[in-house]
Parts: structure tokens; sequence; C-alpha cells
């Protein structure tokens, strides 16, 4: 894998093979089983900011653990029930937080690319996914959490397993090892409160905004699941796209001031969640078309943001795109309460790289696959060594 690659990064293939069925020239369509989908980016935001469309979309009748606890997500939940346990959440991402959580995340990506560093020195090649993206992500939600980072490893494997299990039982097994931490974590917390991080927030708030136990905890899983996949994900998604064309990665080493607008445009490119679900209870406009009431909806984010009428020369990487109204944090109500973290996240992995590894290249005889889930798509492995 060297610079002179075309010009298309490689894309998942789950992904490209249902995109290639559809008609990219209908930004609204129905499938032949009855599920509409939206592909165009000015149908999307009309679509996403209807109150009256609901993120309602899980069987409520489905049984076991995980079921019981994705049900209690509040990402599935509307007005007033979406909006308490949200407001706690939104509590931690305080800008002040933040700040706090940046330098962390700082002193933390640039000790595991230190290490990463003297590993390549020797000659050796590692998988950059395993040994930076997944334990940094592990380790940001816990400080999120205000959990130890000590358990970041045992957080971390979960949700890298979680996210390559492929059945009912698999899943099951895991939601119940998770719950089962968390719930003890609670406990902890409610004992002796650790600090300003989320459990002992919401274990303090959650009686006066109404949030039992389970709401609580499943809320915490939500945060580890979508977090951890979000940052780890598109992380080697993003420096995928970026050494594939090395010239990408050193205008960023020559310039820093290009980091922001890069990683915006990488967003743009290579969204890991490929597809926001909806819910119609009412006719609802998208566009020219009428989405009757009562059925599901999704919203395909992945061409939703590329779109040629809303982004010139769509399938293109161009640093000077502004505005760039990219959807792969959603939008409306529901936008991600976790995006700010999720790019200063990703703001300081890139820097840490770009500091620890200016030599960085792909391993050329790597086989790119990516994990089983199609909303949460990310690499399993990217190898690397230092060129």
């Amino acid at each position: 894998m060297q610079s002179h690659q075309p010009d298309l990064t490689p894309q998942d293939e789950v992904a490209a093979r249902f995109y290639g069925r559809l008609d990219r020239n209908l930004p609204v369509q129905r499938t032949g089983d009855g599920l509409w989908l939206v592909l165009g980016h000015p149908e999307a935001v009309q679509l996403l900011r209807n109150r009256t469309v609901s993120s309602a979309t899980r069987k409520p009748a489905a049984a076991g653990t995980w079921n019981r606890l994705s049900a209690r997500f509040f990402i599935f939940h509307d007005a007033q029930s979406h909006l308490r346990l949200r407001r706690m959440v939104s509590d931690c991402f305080t800008p002040a937080r933040l700040d706090l959580l940046k330098d962390e995340i700082r002193r933390s990506a640039a000790a595991r690319l230190g290490e990463l560093a003297a590993i390549l020195a020797t000659g050796d090649r590692t998988d950059i996914m395993e040994t930076v993206a997944y334990p940094l992500a592990a380790e940001t939600i816990c400080r999120l959490l205000g959990v130890s980072p000590a358990e970041g490893e045992f957080l971390g494997e979960w949700a890298v397993a979680l996210s390559r299990h492929t059945d009912d039982e698999q899943f099951d097994r895991s939601a119940e090892d998770v719950l089962a931490f968390f719930r003890e974590q609670l406990a902890l917390h409610r004992a002796a409160p650790q600090g300003a991080g989320l459990l002992s927030v919401m274990a303090e708030r959650a009686g006066a905004a109404g949030v039992d136990d389970e709401e609580l905890l499943a809320t915490c899983i939500l945060l580890l699941v979508a977090g951890f996949e979000t940052s780890a994900n598109f992380f080697g998604n993003m420096l995928l796209s970026l050494l594939w064309h090395r010239e990408r990665y050193e205008q960023l080493l020559a310039d820093e001031s290009l980091i922001a607008p890069a990683i915006e445009e990488l967003l743009r490119l290579h969204t890991p969640a490929h597809v926001v679900m909806r819910r119609t209870t009412e006719p609802t406009a998208a566009g020219d078309t009428v989405i009757p009431a009562g059925v599901q909806v999704g919203v395909l984010l992945g061409l939703v943001n590329r779109d040629p009428r809303v982004f010139a020369d769509p399938d293109a990487y161009r640093l000077d795109r502004t505005p760039n109204p990219h959807l792969s944090f959603s939008l409306g109500a529901h936008y991600c309460v976790g995006a700010s973290l999720a790019r200063v996240e990703l703001d300081a992995l890139l820097r840490a790289v770009l500091a620890g590894l200016p030599n960085l290249a792909l391993c050329e005889e790597q086989q790119l696959r990516w994990s089983g889930r199609f909303l949460g798509r990310g690499l399993e492995r990217l190898r690397v060594l230092a060129a």
C-alpha cells in the first residue's frame, strides 16, 4: 500500500454492496420489504428535525437481556422520556469538563503513541487498532463515567467483543457481564461519590429526575457502546484514508491548522455509523415524497453525506469544504450528545500520531476487514509500520 493508490479509499464491502443496489438518483425510496430509505441530504435534515418522527424503533416484546437493556437506551425514546436522561448525560459535556478530558486524553494518547513508536522502531509491525484506538477509547469512556482507567481493559475487550457478536446468545452473555460490572460500580459511587464522573452525577440525581436503576445502568452501557465504537472505529477509518493517500498525511504534518477541517471532511466521507433509524407516526414529508404513517425509515448517513446537491464533488477529499454540513452525528433532538467529546478525542489522537510517528505507513500485505454489524462499522485491525 503505497501513496500511488487509486483515488478512492477502500470501502466497507458490506455497505458498498448494499449501497450498490440502490438508485442514487432517488433521494427517498421504498425497499421491497416495506422499509423506507432516505439518501438525500435535504430530505434527511427535514426528517430528522421533524418532532413527529419517532426514535422508538425497538421491538417492545423482544426477549433477552440485551434487548431489555437496549430498549431503555434514551436514543430509542422521544419527548420527556428522552430528555430527562439526556439532560443528566449532557451535564458531563460542559466546556470545563471537556477541557479537563482533553488534557487527560492528550496525555494518554501521547503515552500510547510513545509505546507504539518504540515497537515500530525495532522494525516490528503492529495493529494500531489494538495498541492505540481500542485502549484509548476505553480509557476515555472510563474517565467520562468516573470509572478507574484500570477498568478500561475489561470495558474495551467487552466493547470489541460486542461489535463482533453475531447471535442473541452472545449478546446476552456480554450484556449480563457488563451489567454486573456497572451495578457494582454504581453501588461504589453511591457509597462514596468519586468526583465529577457521570456515574456519580447520575447516582446523585437519579431519584429527583425519576430515573430508576435499570435506566441508569442502561445509559452507562449506551455511552460505552456508542462512545467506544464512534471514536475507535472512526480513528481507524480516518487513519486508513490518510495513509492510503500519503499526501494527505504529509499535508497535516506540514500544517497542523488543517487538522480540524481534515477531521470534518473524513467524518463526512468515512462515518462509522451508516444508518439512523426512525419511525413515522403520521404521514411525513421528506422532500417531494410523503412517507406514510407507521413505517420504519432508515436515514443512510454514508450516502446523505455524499449528496451532490449539497457537496460539490462529493466523493473527493477537500480541506477547503466550507461549510461542511455532514450528518455523521445525526441532527435534531437526537444529535449525538457526545459529538464534542468525539471531536476532542479524535483531535488528540491525530495530533499524537502526527507528532510521534511522522513516518507511519500501512503494511502492504494486509487484508482490510470491517466489523460485523451494519450500524457501527469499523476496521477489525489496521496493521502499520515505520517506513
